[in-house]
């Protein structure tokens, strides 16, 4: 093609921009005198130019350094523009390179199929300069606009993979917090499937200490890190409560509880739980919500279906919600399931529970296991269609010894102790602490109930004294005439109005026995103490008539004993397990 058919004349003149400071520009053209004039226009407007006299050194050149921008003649011998433009495209892969058609083809087949092989602007010859420029403009355009949501989504896909990395790691550590204390797994038969990195159905095993087992299959609202992050307080009210050997409805209860004031009101978690007596012969089952479990038996398939509300929905578990008892055989076998089994769908939207699951109960036989058989069967009912939900399944053989301990008498002797702390400093001393909330962390709401109202006057009179006397201040004598304690009060509350400095620690810790309980009450603060070496009787002169409140602890406790120049107090509250029942008298 010839300078005059190609051109159009002469770029006109403007001030020359700096060569390359507008990137790499490749010219493609079989005439090099197009070539040169282009070139020239090129450098001008800020470009660094190389030049291809047809597609093949095109080609070269754009894989030893990608051009910003290409100008593509058509009718070129050997390879022509179009061929090059498709395996310029091919080469530039993901990132976008502008290649703009020079044609003195004026049709419009022609001009089509520029478009269609990757070409994003045409030109006819012979064109404009002007137009040109402003082509290349609008490409440079599109081209930055590409390269930022380019460069935005590598930075997008590395943040996506360091979430994805993180939420892995997260949900390792997370899924040895809540199983690493599931027991008997070498028995029972467990299908877990999580929708997403975190699993929001939550299987939990423990043993009682006798040596039953008891086993809860969770199913949080959703799925994923939202519906998983309840399972950590519900596993730790399981197995405390479990391993201290509280019964089932009380059990229940405290979860519920502890996931009514966690969870936000649109979240629950539905729930099958059933323990098995040590000396065998049945079961004590609950389902709050869950799909109906399965009992295979030897004059067929029974079904247990949910009689309550799941877990965390209302304060308190309605009466007549209490778990039930069922017998059980050897040979017996128990399938429990969450709803994402039975809403598993296929490419054709299909669920499994309608159109495998009959079948497959059908042909369920006493003394042979199923979960082979689900696994096998779920897998060719969903196929390669996307799972929308967890799937969590447990198998429960009754056999022989399978539910008790080896050594039963160990775990009633084993170290299940458990301690929570709690400082207070300053303006945050003055509210005596409430028992609940050392007793809920442990999960002992339900264990000590019977004694929540000794525990409290404890934990009121050893608190008011290391705050009245140790962090204020407040001499005793002041309450030796009625008219004095009011004297003494009126001087509290000033103390208190005007700002308090120093600490108070509370450490409460639980120890069970073979015979008795025990519950360590310690209140440490940072006040100046008192000589706990004075005689015995010296002490009770001293605080009489107001040292009642200590009088009354040391009636309730097994011992009370000050340590650490009177800064720390140390009470011991006895519970015999034959008469757990009720308080001391």
């Amino acid at each position: 093609m010839t300078n005059s058919e190609g051109m159009g004349g002469e770029p006109p003149s403007a001030v020359p921009a700096t060569p390359g400071s507008r990137g790499m520009a490749l010219v493609v053209d079989d005439e090099s005198s197009n070539r040169r004039l282009l070139g020239a226009m090129l450098k001008r407007e800020g470009f660094a130019v190389t030049e291809a006299e047809n597609g093949h050194r095109a080609l070269e050149l754009f894989e030893q350094s990608p051009p910003d921008i290409v100008f593509m003649d058509v009718m070129m011998p050997g390879m022509d523009g179009f061929e090059a433009t498709r395996r310029i495209k091919t080469l530039s892969g993901m990132d976008f390179v502008p290649v703009i058609f020079l044609t003195a083809l004026h049709d419009d087949q022609s001009l089509i199929r520029c478009i269609e092989v990757g070409g994003d602007d045409s030109l006819s010859k012979p064109f404009s300069f002007n137009i040109l420029k402003a082509r290349i403009v609008a490409m440079e355009r599109v081209r930055d606009l590409h390269r930022s949501i380019a460069a935005k989504s590598r930075q997008l896909a590395q943040l996506v993979e360091m979430d994805r990395q993180e939420q892995k790691l997260a949900e390792r550590i997370f899924s040895y917090a809540v199983n690493d204390r599931n027991v008997a797994l070498e028995q029972l038969i467990l299908l877990q499937r999580p929708a997403t990195t975190f699993n929001g159905d939550l299987f939990l095993s423990q043993y009682l200490p006798d040596g039953s087992l008891r086993v809860l299959l969770g199913d949080f609202t959703g799925h994923g890190l939202a519906a998983a992050i309840g399972a950590l307080p519900v596993s730790d009210v399981f197995h405390v409560m479990t391993r201290k050997g509280v019964g089932d409805e009380a059990v229940l209860d405290e979860i519920n509880r502890k996931l009514y004031r966690v969870l936000p009101p649109d979240r629950f978690m539905c729930a099958f739980m059933v323990t098995f007596p040590v000396g065998g012969g049945g079961m004590i089952w609950w389902n709050g919500g869950m799909p109906d479990g399965l009992i295979c038996q030897a004059n067929g398939v029974e079904r247990l279906a949910s009689h309550a509300l799941p877990l965390g929905i209302l304060p308190e578990l309605s009466p007549g919600d209490a778990p039930r008892r069922r017998s059980m055989g050897v040979g017996d076998r128990l399938v429990l399931m969450s709803d994402g089994l039975i809403e598993a769908r296929d490419d054709n939207d299909r669920m499994f529970g309608e159109a495998v699951w009959p079948g497959l109960i059908d042909g369920w036989r006493h003394g042979s296991g199923l979960m082979e058989a689900l696994c096998q069967a779920l897998d060719d009912h969903c196929g390669d269609a996307e799972q929308q939900d967890d799937i969590g399944a447990v198998e429960i053989p009754m056999m022989p010894g399978l539910f008790g301990l080896p050594h039963a008498e160990d775990m009633a002797h084993q170290d299940d102790s458990c301690a929570f702390s709690l400082i207070l400093r300053d303006d945050r001393l003055a509210p005596i602490p409430c028992l609940s909330g050392l007793l809920c962390p442990l999960g002992l709401m339900d264990v000590l109930k019977a004694h929540k109202g000794p525990l409290q006057t404890i934990l009121h009179e050893l608190y008011s004294n290391a705050l009245d006397h140790g962090i204020l201040q407040l001499p005793s004598w002041m309450k030796a005439t009625p008219e004095g304690f009011s004297a003494y009060y009126n001087e509290r509350e000033r103390r208190i109005a005007a700002g308090i400095s120093g600490s108070i620690r509370v450490d409460l810790s639980y120890e069970p026995g073979t015979q008795v309980d025990r519950v360590r009450m310690t209140i440490t603060d940072s006040g100046q103490g008192f000589d706990v070496d004075r005689p015995r009787d010296a002490l009770d002169a001293s605080v009489k008539p107001w040292g009642r409140g200590i009088a009354l602890v040391r009636e309730l406790c097994e011992s009370v004993t000050y340590s650490h120049q009177g800064t720390q107090v140390e009470a011991v509250y006895l519970i015999n397990r034959a008469m757990s029942s009720s308080p001391p008298a």
